[in-house]
């Protein structure tokens, strides 16, 4: 079988191109030149083109090294103003510094802090100084609780730490000092998260345990500048809680702490030996029911998040287990409501 000088689709398997692979039959263009003696000072009326690249130029070194940029000084990266938007349009981080009484040695790790992962193209975001400050955050609370209470037991401080450094805690403090304000960002919907959790937080004004959408970019611009804070002051950890410790007040205490209340649900019932059953309709209606001894005791919605739905039910059902109870420890009137019960039952079935 012979083949032809210049090949063809049919004839080759189909590979995953290099970006800078250019095949050998493609013809490159001749560009014949006019010999006709011109004046060399003379500017052409049309844009002259760069010459069309060829095969050997393709494959050389250099065919793929990046346009050149701006050189930076030692240690810096590139920034987003620098690659998406002009300085000017995002807000001064001075702010930040003034907020909380702190200036920064280093003004390239108050800028990573407060850069999201949105604003970057394989370039620095907040996320490392986020995973730092979630670490010396949580060593800052258990310090100050494990002096301070002398007294209490660790299940109970480690319920105590956990509300004061979990997610809905942290989002009030950046939404309570403006932090959420310098953040620079390229998600449009994180403007629109941020108002409904600030309406939402009005109904509960220290902490829902789980009832609400809390918005992680709040919490987590939170310890990404605690981080940034902990990196510049050569990680002095009584530095960074003079810092901040003014910031996430009021601290929840041993006296304002509430029990989750899927938690206060299953204890309460298994303290008295009622039983305690739910109806999962998320799915379907995105809500979900609870039962107590059979009794319809509340119902929780929200079609986002089965977990918030799961909450808002328990809390329902907590809301009205007293007058559950005072049809269940009244064995007259539980006979006659279930006699009742069956005749409908039996009424509707047959």
């Amino acid at each position: 079988m012979w083949l032809s000088s210049t090949p063809t689709a049919s004839h080759l398997p189909r590979p995953h191109f290099h970006k800078c692979f250019f095949p050998f039959w493609i013809p490159v263009p001749t560009i014949t030149f006019d010999t006709t003696p011109i004046n060399i000072k003379k500017k052409s009326s049309k844009a002259q083109l760069p010459p069309l690249p060829t095969a050997s130029s393709l494959h050389s070194p250099t065919a793929m090294e990046p346009h050149p940029q701006k050189p930076r000084g030692e240690g810096e990266t590139e920034s987003c103003a620098d690659s998406y938007e002009s300085a000017e349009s995002f807000p001064s981080l001075e702010g930040v510094e003034q907020i909380l009484g702190y200036s920064f040695t280093n003004k390239r790790l108050l800028e990573e802090a407060y850069t999201h992962a949105s604003c970057q193209k394989n370039q620095f975001s907040y996320e490392r100084l986020e995973f730092m400050g979630d670490s010396v955050l949580s060593l800052l609370i258990t310090k100050e609780q494990f002096f301070l209470y002398p007294d209490l037991q660790p299940g109970r401080l480690t319920r105590l730490r956990s509300a004061n450094v979990d997610k809905e805690k942290l989002a009030r403090v950046a939404l309570k000092h403006g932090l959420h304000r310098f953040l620079r960002h390229k998600k449009p919907k994180i403007e629109q998260q941020i108002y409904e959790f600030a309406e939402a937080i009005k109904e509960y004004p220290l902490h829902s345990n789980g009832q609400i959408e809390v918005p992680k970019v709040l919490a987590d611009v939170v310890e990404s500048t605690i981080g940034a804070v902990f990196v510049d002051c050569n990680c002095s950890v009584d530095t960074v809680w003079k810092v901040f410790k003014g910031l996430l007040e009021p601290m929840i205490v041993p006296e304002t702490l509430k029990v989750h209340p899927v938690t206060e649900l299953n204890e309460r019932c298994q303290k008295r030996g009622l039983k305690l059953e739910f109806k999962d309709s998320w799915q379907r209606r995105g809500d979900i029911d609870f039962y107590i001894e059979d009794y319809f005791a509340g119902r929780g919605e929200y079609p986002l998040r089965k977990d918030i739905a799961l909450n808002r039910a328990a809390k329902a059902a907590l809301n009205n287990i007293d007058r559950i109870l005072k049809n269940v420890e009244n064995p007259t009137l539980m006979m006659k409501l279930r006699s009742r019960w069956r005749k409908v039952l039996k009424f509707v079935y047959g």
